[in-house]
Order: C-alpha cells, then sequence, then structure tokens
C-alpha cells in the first residue's frame, strides 16, 4: 500500500491539479494526504472523485476552505478517529492486511506556535497502542543539515521537535533522492532549502511491516516536494533494493568521475567572495550544497543503472 503526503500550497490551480495526476499515474498510491488545499469542501470532495478516490475526509477553516483533506481508494478501509485543523488520526486496513495507524501533520509555521505540535503529538502517542505511522509537513527540521541557506535553525527549536519524537517512541524512516522537501524558490545566493515533510514509525513497526525510506518527489506548482511512503507487511514483495538513510554519506568512488569534478568547480565558483571576513561559515554552507548537489547526481547516475542490472537479470 502507498501513501502521498503533500503540501500543495492550494489546489485550485489547474497546473498543481495536473501535476497531481501525473504522480497518481505513475506511483498509484492508496491514500493521498493533503495540507492547505485552499477549496471549499464541496469542490474538494469533487475533485478527489475527479483524481479517483472513492473516499474523502476534509477539514475546514472557518468557513474559508479545506486546510486539510484525507482522500483514499475503495483498496483501503479508513476509520478517522479525531481531527483538527493540524491534524487527521485514523486506523487503516488493506483488503487483506492488518491495521495500523495512519496520522497526518500539518504542524505550526510559526515558532512561537510549534509547541501546540508538540503537545498534539504526545496527546495523540496516548490514543491508541496499533502500529504508528505518522507523517506530514512538520515545518520543522530535526538536525542542523537539513537546512542550507538563510539563517540556522536555533538549536532550542531542533531540540524540543527531537525530544518529542523520542518520547513518542518514534523513528525517522529516512529519505530517497534529493534530501530536502521545501524550497524558497530563490536564485543563489538568497536560495534556502529544508526538510519540512517526513514520516516517522513506531519502534515496534518492523515487528509486522518492513521499515522502508521515504521518497521525495521533486515539483515545480508547489513550494513543498510531495512524499511517497510504502506500508508492505514482512514476507511480501519490494522492490527496493537497499535502505537509505537521511545523511548524505561521501563515496569516494565519485572522485573517479569527470562530472564529479564539474559539479565540485561550479559549486566553489558560485561560492565566489572567499575573501570574506565569515570565510568558515561560507565554507560550510558550500560544503552543504555540494553534498546536496553530488547526492542528487548520485542518484541520477548510479540509480538508473541499478534498474538496468536488474532488467538484464530478469530477462537472463
Amino acid at each position: 500500500m502507498k501513501l502521498i503526503s503533500w503540501n500543495v500550497r492550494g489546489l485550485g490551480k489547474d497546473r498543481t491539479f495536473r501535476e497531481i495526476k501525473k504522480i497518481l499515474r505513475e506511483h498509484k498510491p492508496e491514500i493521498m494526504f493533503l495540507c492547505e488545499t485552499k477549496l471549499r469542501v464541496q469542490v474538494m470532495n469533487k475533485k478527489a472523485e475527479a483524481l479517483n478516490f472513492q473516499q474523502c475526509f476534509t477539514v475546514s477553516s472557518n468557513g474559508k476552505g479545506s486546510v486539510l483533506a484525507m482522500m483514499w481508494s475503495e483498496n483501503v478501509t479508513i476509520d478517522i478517529k479525531s481531527y483538527s485543523k493540524h491534524h487527521i488520526d485514523a486506523v487503516a486496513q488493506s483488503k487483506v492486511g492488518s491495521y495500523w495507524r495512519c496520522t497526518s501533520i500539518y504542524g505550526q509555521p510559526k515558532t512561537d506556535e510549534k509547541k501546540h505540535t508538540w503537545e498534539l503529538i504526545r496527546r495523540l502517542l496516548g490514543l491508541s497502542s496499533l502500529l504508528w505511522l505518522c507523517f506530514g509537513d512538520f515545518n520543522e527540521n530535526l538536525h542542523l543539515n537539513e537546512k542550507i541557506g538563510g539563517n540556522d535553525r536555533k538549536m532550542k527549536q531542533l531540540k524540543d521537535f527531537r525530544e518529542v519524537i523520542h518520547a513518542s517512541g518514534l523513528v525517522d524512516l529516512g529519505c530517497k533522492r534529493y534530501p530536502f522537501t521545501w524550497c524558497n524558490r530563490r536564485f543563489f545566493p538568497h536560495i534556502v532549502e529544508e526538510r519540512l515533510d517526513r514520516a516517522f514509525y513506531s519502534k515496534n513497526w518492523g515487528s509486522t511491516f518492513q521499515e522502508l525510506p521515504v521518497l521525495h518527489i521533486e515539483t515545480w506548482s508547489s513550494d513543498h516536494y510531495p512524499i511517497v511512503m510504502e506500508v508492505i507487511e514482512r514476507g511480501k514483495r519490494v522492490d527496493y533494493c537497499k535502505k537509505s538513510f537521511p545523511r548524505a554519506h561521501y563515496e569516494d568512488m565519485w572522485s573517479l568521475y569527470e562530472k564529479y569534478q564539474e559539479i565540485v568547480k561550479k559549486r566553489w565558483m558560485e561560492q565566489c567572495n572567499w575573501k570574506s571576513a565569515n570565510v568558515t561559515e561560507l565554507f560550510v554552507e558550500a560544503a552543504k550544497r555540494l553534498m546536496a548537489d553530488l547526492t542528487l547526481w548520485s542518484s541520477e547516475e548510479f540509480g538508473g543503472r541499478e534498474k538496468k542490472m536488474k532488467k538484464l537479470i530478469k530477462e537472463l
């Protein structure tokens, strides 16, 4: 079973709707969670029907339109347990699968209100003993390396987020492809990118389900990227060759390729002003951006080769 979570920043635009249809054709999720749809409930229900979802649950905001929407197909049963303008909590079950808890989160964007998101997660923890998948736009980073550009997050903000995740017994699923999920859509040197959207599972999740990393999908119709999750019971087939981890790692073999040299040279040249007084800060910023560039290149360059190898093995 696949799930997609996306902060669409308005579903009324034709471009966004076309992009969602394209994503659905490619990934075929049974459950889709959307933040900031900015559509009235009746319009959102029609959109869900046009996307071939049989059910749609929306949370409205003072009559101004829906803030959240959870859509699902006939292949899954969803029982909504609680909701607010910042979450939808449900119990999910596929036709032949186990019950599990499906909680979508839309975190408070303002710094002084983030404590309400952490309190919400703490309250939700005690409401069920089912295996738990908690996902969405948390509007916060777990680690300093999950943001490049702009001012660094205050350590207290990261610490508060990590503490509530640890206290709730949740584990980050990790991610595949590009390491960030939000961009301010500015050009260098003003660009800022962050990992704000993610998924967690309860520590005992692996006893029943496979622990699969989240897939980030690059899009242009929103400043957020959709994330794709997959819920597969143990013993059932999965196409991933190995698990990816949330932190990128440098690979020695990269240096053997000419493209690697081009990427490094380009990034260092773009940083340019090495005579700046804050040269250490400039170096750290350049290193972060370079690592993001190399991770994306590696995924595109070597990920395709792995797929070709699998195909050749099957043909043999």
